[in-house]
């Protein structure tokens, strides 16, 4: 059934009455559901990203598309689906109909980089539109120059893969047969993307069916006002912790090692004020967008503000967009966190960690007992056109290597993670050799690339890759192997080791250690990755000595 010109608005009173009992346990409903959705993605989708690594979010909106309960898997997509949601409203208010699914990637409609594809479907209650359900989703390739569809030497949108408007993957519950035969034939693996997309509407699909229960069970504009809570409780929450918080600016700069096609460093800056209950965000001290693909689209750019904001002064507060209405955010349009199309944007989630790492240091200036050493923000990257070793069809490997936390005035970093607004998991190495022609030849800790302190930094990783059986074209890449941009110490703390990739060729002889690069490799050539610390907190003579006797027995200090 075709909702109506107004379909977007809520239905049912303005107002409708819901003790606080009745929103407690409606509410944590909705936010199981969300949780429930991200289950059935993570366990019917086709590739290890998704499967093995956790690169997805799944969320429920209001009629709106205001975001209101969200499954805390990628803190990179909290605070961006729902531009997404308001995208698909603006572009087919008056023609949106239950069973439909919609399919979203582009970076200046809503959404991130294109590999992040979103899936976002109506609910409809009574044939009028009450809520959405969505997903997003890192898929391995979307077509475009390279494997995996990102390159950090690219200067253009389109080169970065298929841009996908807000169209309709399903019309009225039956799938549309012309988009996926296009996109079949613009993906190097259409299997894995195809059932990943599947799997994510499948997922929606789940979220919808919980909405009309909890409608069911408690009334529709019942149900609405709940979401309408939701929003105003976080809101209000955030509101008073601010309030309890002194007054005060602060600013902090980062530096990208350079613009993605190795020029120079690119600045990331923030100001920030607090005055009562608002925190006022200004980013327009970051240098203009760049040539490469380091460029951060709005919906990422927008995350990091949530992302960061909740970190450091509400991390057990529920998210949804009722946090956005306590900022007023300065983000000039043309600079490298909120770029004009056709800018490249396929490498931003580099830039975010930066932007993250910026804008929690300059809160760190306002409220210096909060401050914590910076964690690394390398985020390496390594996509591979490869093919599978048992059948010989191809495929496209994505892996993500992490680091170490910064340490904090509680105790040492967490090693081996992937920090910040990043949340994935790496690749099992029996994934990897049994799905590409690729061998992990060791992943272990870093010793000795962490932070010293009173408490030290979380250790870095080294993992290495060789190439088997054939040449395979390969883009890897990471920020911080300029150790001027390493990860900072707080309090005395000294920073961490920087990021080094190296690249080995089949003889043993080192061919180079790039930044970031996009090539063809031999047979037998070895990719090394050897990730970053996090930074030491407090003087590192008053370590305990405990820690220290630990630090020895373990190998961790070189």
């Amino acid at each position: 059934m075709s909702s109506s010109a107004n379909s977007s608005k809520p239905v049912g009173p303005a107002v409708a009455p819901v003790d606080t009992v009745t929103f407690e346990v409606a509410s944590a409903a909705l936010q199981s559901a969300a949780e429930e959705m991200g289950s059935v993605l993570k366990r019917s989708s086709y590739s290890p990203i998704i499967r093995d690594m956790d690169d997805f979010s799944c969320a429920l909106f209001t009629a709106e598309g205001d975001l209101v309960a969200q499954a805390d898997y990628i803190p990179a997509q909290l605070g961006a689906m729902s531009l997404v949601v308001k995208s698909i409203l603006h572009r087919w208010e008056g023609r949106i109909s239950d069973g439909d699914a919609y399919i979203c990637n582009h970076p200046y409609q809503g959404a991130m980089h294109l590999p992040d594809v979103n899936i976002v479907t109506p609910i409809f209650v009574a044939g009028e539109l009450m809520a959405w359900a969505g997903t997003a989703a890192h898929h391995i390739d979307v077509g475009g120059v390279n494997p995996g569809s990102e390159g950090p030497e690219l200067g253009e949108l389109y080169g970065e893969g298929v841009v996908i408007p807000p169209i309709r993957l399903s019309v009225a519950g039956v799938e549309n047969d012309d988009l996926v035969a296009l996109l079949t034939e613009n993906f190097r693996d259409p299997l894995s993307t195809l059932s990943d997309l599947r799997a994510q509407r499948a997922s929606c699909h789940l979220g919808a069916e919980r909405v009309h229960e909890l409608a069911a069970l408690y009334g529709t504009p019942q149900l609405i006002e709940v979401m309408r809570r939701m929003l105003s409780s976080v809101e209000t929450t955030i509101g008073r912790l601010l309030e309890g918080m002194p007054d005060g600016s602060g600013e902090a700069e980062g530096a990208l090692d350079d613009d993605g096609r190795g020029g120079d460093p690119t600045r990331i800056h923030a100001h920030i004020e607090k005055h009562g209950a608002r925190l006022s965000i200004d980013l327009s001290g970051c240098d203009p967008q760049t040539a490469g693909a380091m460029n951060i689209p709005w919906a990422s750019a927008r995350a990091a503000l949530v992302y960061a904001v909740r970190s450091v002064i509400a991390p057990g507060v529920s998210a949804n967009d009722g946090l956005l209405r306590v900022l007023d955010i300065t983000a000039p349009e043309g600079t490298v966190v909120n770029p004009l199309p056709p800018a490249a944007v396929s490498i931003r989630h580099n830039s975010c960690q930066r932007l993250a790492d910026t804008l929690i240091r300059a809160m760190h200036r306002i409220w210096p007992d909060l401050a914590v050493a910076s964690s690394q923000v390398s985020f390496f990257s390594f996509n591979i056109g490869s093919t599978h070793p048992r059948t010989g069809i191809p495929s496209v490997m994505a892996d993500v290597v992490g680091g170490g936390t910064g340490a904090t005035r509680d105790g040492d970093g967490l090693d081996g993670v992937d920090t910040y607004m990043a949340n994935v998991g790496v690749m099992p190495t029996e994934v990897v050799e049994t799905n590409y022609n690729v061998r992990i030849r060791r992943t272990e800790f870093r010793p000795g690339s962490q932070g010293r302190g009173k408490y030290n930094g979380g250790l870095g990783l080294v993992r290495e890759y060789e190439i088997l059986e054939h040449p395979q074209h390969a883009t890897f890449y990471a920020e911080q192997t300029d150790s001027r941009f390493a990860p900072s110490g707080a309090a005395g703390g000294g920073d961490a080791l920087p990021t080094t990739i190296t690249v080995i060729g089949p003889d043993g002889e080192v061919i180079d250690r790039p930044r970031k690069t996009s090539r063809v490799l031999q047979p037998g050539t070895v990719v090394r990755v050897e990730s970053g610390g996090g930074g030491g907190y407090g003087d590192p003579g008053e370590r305990p000595e405990e820690l220290r006797e630990w630090d020895t027995r373990e190998g961790r200090i070189h």
